[in-house]
């Protein structure tokens, strides 16, 4: 199975458990990070995944998406902008402790959702952007996304990681996942039951 078609993209789950910052990128934060989280409403993909997917290194692209993705085709930006709360629903991570124009919570940091497919349950994916990563935002997307699935009804999630993404298989490991057979060699799939 091949996971850089553009269906698969939308469809896994990232987490570097590294705290380096590629060129480009802004360096290590200054400050102590003001973490608050809430649901995602439909407007929140175009606000602010374009600035969010521009601080994610090729390798955090890579973990995320199966592939060192430049840019995302139109159609997989349209499946993860689909939020509706419960086939399709997102929480976002902000840093309230950063000030921006026309963003009144604070800085876009990550984001974890879940997509339900046409068969078995949904799928699950976190990201983190790389100057946050190790700080404790994916656990704190998680909790939070967990509660959101346990109020709207979700049973079960199913996450699809890369074997090599030891920071996001750690994470998933905390919340009691079973691993189930993938058919893939480098993918873990896990079960988690909400």
């Amino acid at each position: 199975m091949t996971w850089s078609c553009d269906t698969c993209l939308a469809w896994h789950t990232s987490h570097s458990p590294h705290r380096a910052v590629a060129a480009g990128h802004h360096g290590p934060i200054d400050h102590v990070p003001a973490i608050i989280t809430r649901e995602a409403a439909p407007g929140d993909f175009d606000r602010y995944f374009d600035e969010a997917f521009q601080e994610l290194s090729p390798e955090s692209r890579h973990l995320r998406f199966f592939t060192a993705i430049r840019e995302l085709p139109d159609n997989v930006r349209a499946r993860l902008a689909d939020v509706d709360g419960y086939r399709n629903a997102a929480v976002v991570a902000f840093d309230a402790a950063v000030m921006l124009p026309d963003h009144p919570e604070g800085k876009a940091i990550g984001v974890a959702r879940w997509m339900t497919g046409d068969d078995g349950p949904p799928e699950l994916s976190i990201t983190v952007i790389d100057e946050y990563q190790g700080m404790g935002v994916g656990a704190r997307l998680m909790d939070a996304l967990l509660a959101l699935a346990r109020k709207r009804g979700v049973q079960r999630i199913i996450a699809d990681v890369l074997r090599e993404n030891t920071g996001m298989r750690t994470l998933i490991n905390r919340y009691r996942a079973v691993v189930q057979r993938s058919g893939d060699p480098l993918v873990v799939r896990y079960r988690i039951d909400v």
